[in-house]
């Protein structure tokens, strides 16, 4: 699973803002008092409790206002119908991430991938908010007092579509969920069966400073590995971190039958055209035997949703046609 970093106190909230938190957290009555919580007045919308890193939360059971400050959490919203009134800038971006298309193109930006801002969170008027993993307990307890606010718990390990599942189910959407994830691993089993990635694979993330391994669990990875290719150990990273930083001298690492090459931003895609005049990339086994493929950085080592995993499988199922 993509493991977001967690967003960081703002510095400095305005009078308004913190007046108005203040109000909204008096209105809610602290926003976690589970006596009140298992008490809805009478004619109150039906509610249902989602388990997340913070306990069990209670949400609205049709969801109408969805902020989403993660970017598999947009991808999740989008892919069942739901689009929210305010979500995260993309990694480095000032909008949604470009790979989701016009469905994200409207969407207010409330948040970066650092952190929220909580008066355009307020301005939204939300009724469910969905967090990133890792989001820390100031800034839960901030967003909590706005609405209810699901964070998905990655202490418990898992694969990558955990997270996504949390925020399904708090859109009362887990099951079509499921039926779009069941038909991207019946996509890659199929190559699996054709016997189409025998042998090793492995994804670079090209930075402007150079390579780096990323983890085999993550969903690229998870993806290779259920089309039958086997991982390089070099990609055996845990669960954490997302990633492993390479240099040319030890490229020899990720010297596998194929390579998805992931170049992030402009200084990404100079640095692995300059990379491909040495001869410690050009002696790889996969650019010798012409079976690296460069794919979307954005996609491939920023999401994790099922739209992003579509396209992954897209590019797979592209590269060993």
């Amino acid at each position: 699973m993509t493991h977001l970093p967690a967003l960081r106190r703002r510095p400095v909230l305005s009078t308004a803002t913190v007046a108005a938190v203040a109000l909204v957290l008096t209105a809610c009555g602290g926003g976690s008092d589970d006596s009140t919580a298992d008490q809805p007045s009478a004619g109150a919308a039906e509610e249902v409790t989602v388990s997340t890193a913070y306990g069990d939360v209670t949400v609205p059971a049709d969801p109408e206002r969805v902020v989403t400050l993660a970017e598999n959490a947009l991808d999740v919203a989008l892919s069942v119908g739901v689009t929210p009134v305010g979500t995260t800038a993309s990694r480095g971006g000032n909008a949604a991430p470009a790979y989701l298309g016009d469905a994200a193109a409207g969407i207010p930006v409330v948040a970066t991938v650092a952190e929220p801002n909580l008066e355009a969170v307020l301005q939204a008027e939300p009724d469910l908010i969905l967090a990133a993993a890792g989001l820390e307990q100031d800034q839960y307890d901030q967003l909590a007092a706005i609405a209810p606010t699901v964070v998905p718990d990655t202490t418990t390990g898992g694969d990558w579509q955990e997270p996504l599942h949390v925020y399904a189910q708090a859109l009362g959407a887990d099951d079509e969920l499921t039926e779009e994830l069941d038909s991207i691993t019946d996509r890659a089993t199929a190559l699996a069966d054709q016997g189409a990635l025998d042998g090793s694979a492995a994804v670079l993330r090209w930075m402007a400073n150079g390579p780096l391994v990323m983890n085999s669990a993550l969903m690229p990875g998870a993806l290779l590995q259920a089309a039958g290719a086997d991982p390089v150990p070099a990609a055996d990273l845990g669960g954490k971190p997302h990633s492993d930083p390479l240099s040319l001298e030890n490229l020899a690492q990720v010297d596998a039958d194929r390579l998805f090459v992931a170049a992030f931003g402009a200084d990404g895609t100079g640095a692995l055209a300059a990379a491909r005049t040495q001869p410690a990339f050009t002696q790889l086994t996969a650019v010798q035997s012409g079976t690296t493929t460069e794919v979307d950085g954005s996609v491939w080592s920023s999401a994790s949703g099922p739209i992003a995993a579509d396209l992954v499988m897209d590019d797979i199922e592209a590269a060993v046609s």
